[in-house]
């Protein structure tokens, strides 16, 4: 079967299954809303083919040239497509499920909202890609080049990115949910409202990032480096921050609630306003940090280290301070006084459901017999 009689039967309607394209000249084929299961089109020369809306089934792309091609809404399911070329290629939309695509080329490739879905990525190229609202759910991105992309609103769910590179990308409204980051150099780059909730960001390297509202809830930051980091409004509830360098950054009005911070280094930094409420912090070093108005309430602070620390009205409400060192202190409060209203008030009241009209169990009560 030649090329014109294949962009034939596509154009009856006519499914194709089975065939063999292998090494075929298809450049600027009209495939468009054709329906392909288990067909070879290894080392194709597709240059500008049209594949908008056509749906490929345990199809082999491998080693395929199909730069500028256009996939708007074509779907591969448990395709191969490795050392594939589809530079430029228009793909919005486009979805990939169960696919293996290893050192699969998209420079520059339009890919917003495209959607890939347990896919192997490994060392694949998408430098300059356009990938806004793009997903990559539990995705194998190993290795992977991302250089100077600007991320908007990508999702990377359960994705594997180690060893993935990001010279001079941007990121804005990112989410990398549960993602594997561990090792990644980020200094001085941008984040811009990102999520990293329980993701893995061991030994990450934050060195001088900017990090714009982001939300680190959860997540796994042991050894990491934010050292200089401009941190501002940050959350990190319930993260592990153990170990963590953080010296001379910028963290004013940022949230710890239940965060692990023991053996951290805060040396120097700016915590105006932080909430650190039950955070574990023993053997933290905050010394010569800025703590103006920040709130440590029932939070584990032994053996930690405030020396040389800036305080005014830092609260230390219900804190362990066993074996705390300060130089002075002035402007610590040991008891909110608001707070401690709260728990007098909360102790006179008695037990009682959270619904009135469920009991202490979350039970509905038995009407009575008429």
């Amino acid at each position: 079967m030649n090329a014109g009689t294949l962009a034939a039967q596509v154009r009856n309607g006519e499914p194709i299954r089975e065939k063999d394209f292998s090494n075929m000249d298809m450049r600027g084929i009209d495939l468009r809303g054709g329906v392909f299961s288990e067909c070879s089109f290894r080392g194709v020369q597709a240059d500008a083919a049209r594949l908008g809306e056509s749906l490929f089934e345990k199809c082999r792309f491998d080693q395929a040239q199909l730069p500028s091609a256009e996939l708007t809404r074509a779907a591969f399911h448990e395709c191969s497509l490795q050392d594939a070329v589809l530079d430029a290629a228009s793909m919005p939309h486009s979805v990939f499920s169960g696919c293996t695509l290893s050192g699969v080329r998209l420079e520059e490739a339009f890919m917003d909202q495209a959607n890939f879905h347990r896919s192997e990525l490994r060392n694949a190229c998408l430098d300059r890609a356009s990938l806004d609202k793009a997903v990559f759910s539990e995705c194998d991105l190993t290795g992977a080049s991302f250089n100077a992309v600007a991320f908007s609103s990508t999702i990377f769910f359960r994705a594997t990115l180690t060893g993935t590179r990001y010279n001079g990308a941007s990121f804005t409204n990112a989410i990398f949910s549960e993602a594997d980051l561990a090792g990644q150099d980020f200094s001085g780059q941008q984040f811009h409202l990102c999520q990293f909730i329980d993701a893995v960001l061991a030994a990450c390297r934050f060195r001088d990032a900017r990090l714009t509202q982001c939300n680190f809830k959860g997540a796994d930051l042991r050894n990491a480096v934010l050292a200089g980091a401009q941190a501002m409004q940050c959350l990190f509830p319930e993260a592990d921050l153990r170990g963590v360098d953080a010296r001379h950054g910028h963290f004013q009005q940022s949230i710890w609630v239940d965060a692990h911070l023991d053996g951290a280094d805060f040396s120097q930094a700016q915590l105006e306003q932080g909430v650190f409420h039950r955070a574990h912090c023993g053997q933290t070093a905050f010394t010569g940090s800025r703590l103006d108005y920040a709130d440590f309430s029932y939070a584990s602070l032994v053996q930690a280290d405030f020396r040389d620390a800036a305080f005014l009205r830092t609260v230390l409400h219900r804190a362990d301070l066993d074996g705390t060192r300060f130089s002075t202190r002035l402007g610590t409060l040991d008891r909110d006084p608001a707070l401690h209203e709260a728990e007098k008030v909360a102790l006179q009241q008695p037990e009682r459901a959270s619904r009135l009209d469920r009991d202490v169990h979350g039970r509905r009560p038995k009407k009575e017999s008429p």
